[in-house]
């Protein structure tokens, strides 16, 4: 009896396929890590904008005469931002890497265990550039403002 002759059709048939395959699965990984490096960038500047965009609002909804100083107090230095006739206070502080929010009376101290947690920071300076004009520096940016209302510290 005689012996069918194999072909490498077959076999070059699939080394084809598995070479279309092994393509495709990496280009799904590579697509795979370059969005959760965009997104993980993406998500880094959201935080970064938030942090100084939040300092920027803070002051400007409560712009009035005397309502914005920098203080020096327990944790170091501070922005005091007084609401209006109510005898509160927002005072934003830098403790154990992160930037704090302090809404309380104005004569209570500061108190990082009520406080809320505007993001991650390790460094906070504030300099007054001319008056009324001011400039915020932390590990995630800087943002300067002016006082429209005239009037910082008194």
């Amino acid at each position: 009896m005689k012996q069918k002759e194999r072909s490498g059709l077959g076999y070059y048939t699939i080394g084809i396929a598995a070479l279309f395959l092994a393509g495709f699965l990496l280009l799904v990984i590579l697509g795979a890590t370059s969005y959760r490096n965009t997104v993980d960038s993406q998500n880094g500047n959201q935080e970064t904008r938030s942090v100084i965009s939040y300092i920027s609002t803070a002051v400007k909804s409560n712009d009035a005469k005397g309502s914005v100083s920098v203080k020096n107090g327990e944790y170091g230095i501070f922005l005091e931002i007084l609401s209006e006739d109510s005898g509160y206070a927002r005072r934003i502080y830098v403790k154990d890497g992160k930037l704090l929010e302090d809404f309380s009376k104005k004569t209570n101290p500061l108190n990082p265990d009520s406080a809320q947690i505007i993001g991650d920071c390790d460094r906070l300076e504030i300099n007054e550039i001319e008056k009324d004009l001011y400039e915020v520096t932390t590990d995630k940016g800087t943002v300067v403002f002016s006082l429209r209302s005239g009037g910082g510290d008194e």
